[in-house]
């Protein structure tokens, strides 16, 4: 589960979250730590942020807003623990209300088993996120949200398109409730041991209207600063679109492409190639602004998807 890094931007007039040095196996605040406290040596003077977590934890891992943990007394669950530090609470209040306005019906939605003095524990996805899954299975990435020695999982083209479907609806459903998810990517969409892909991590988001806290990463995110820092419906498409690119690519666009570089390019409408992708149409209208909502891009996937069916019988 993806727990915005710190490396996604923070609205203007809030100063950087700096998420490291930390050590979340404590739970008390210090600075200038003594020698017992486990980790690597800080500096005299380095403030540490203690989160508190359950008792007999283990942190998986984090960011920005929060740590993950697991616990043995609660196996095939993860608790969502906040920073201690005024930003980490606004955003676990935030990511609150927008569960409890969700509810656990959706099924393409994380579900939210309990909520408690700690934070907000959760279902845990076997394969943990969907660019973890992109980079060979969660097998050694147990830090990363995986459950260890699950192995790679085989995936289809049907596979990879009946996500994007299903994550298009899960945005559809969501702007439905007035949230809207600010930061949608392959680092917050879940995979189950069943193949379910789930929508997570509204740490943050945008509810009724009001400025999330974050927004989504360079290639991700909207050209307009104007759409993005809300964001937008529009915005939300337009991610919506480079997700889409990054489920069935398999890499987010224009990997491997300097920040800057990649903002500007993006910024000149320069997007990679989709013509040899299924969807690449619904790709380039999410990019180009051709839908009006996740709806709209919901319908044109499964037109897509029923078309290739009947194709298919038709050849047999």
């Amino acid at each position: 589960m993806s727990s915005k890094p710190p490396t996604n931007s923070p609205v203007p007039d809030a100063p950087p979250y700096q998420s490291s040095p930390l050590s979340p196996a404590q739970n008390t605040e210090a600075t200038a730590p003594p020698k017992k406290i486990k980790g690597p040596p800080f500096p005299p003077g380095v403030k540490v942020l203690i989160f508190k977590h359950p008792p007999g934890a283990r942190s998986i891992m984090g960011g920005g807003f929060s740590y993950v943990y697991t616990h043995p007394d609660r196996p095939g669950l993860v608790c969502k623990v906040p920073a201690p530090t005024p930003a980490g609470e606004k955003a676990m209040a935030i990511e609150k209300e927008i569960y409890d306005r969700l509810g656990t019906n959706h099924p393409n939605i994380v579900k939210v088993v309990d909520v408690d003095e700690y934070g907000i524990w959760m279902e845990r996805a076997a394969y943990g996120c969907l660019r973890l899954v992109n980079e060979g299975g969660s097998a050694k990435h147990e830090h990363d949200g995986g459950v260890a020695g699950i192995g790679v999982l085989e995936l289809t083209a049907g596979d990879r398109i009946r996500w994007c479907g299903d994550v298009a609806r899960a945005l559809e459903y969501i702007h439905s409730k007035n949230v809207r998810h600010a930061d949608l990517s392959g680092r917050n969409l879940l995979v189950t041991a069943d193949k379910r892909i789930l929508l997570c991590d509204f740490s943050g988001s945008s509810l009724d209207g009001v400025k999330a806290m974050i927004w989504a990463e360079a290639g991700f995110h909207h050209p307009d600063p104007a759409e993005y820092k809300l964001p937008t419906i529009r915005s939300e498409i337009h991610t919506l679109g480079s997700t889409i690119y990054e489920i069935l690519a398999g890499q987010q666009p224009h990997r491997g492409v300097e920040v800057g570089a990649l903002v500007r390019l993006i910024e000149e409408g320069k997007y990679p190639d989709v013509s040899g992708l299924p969807l690449g149409d619904v790709i380039r209208g999410c990019w180009d602004g051709r839908f009006g909502s996740a709806a709209e891009v919901g319908d044109a996937i499964a037109s897509h998807r029923a078309a290739a069916e009947a194709s298919q019988t038709a050849d047999t």
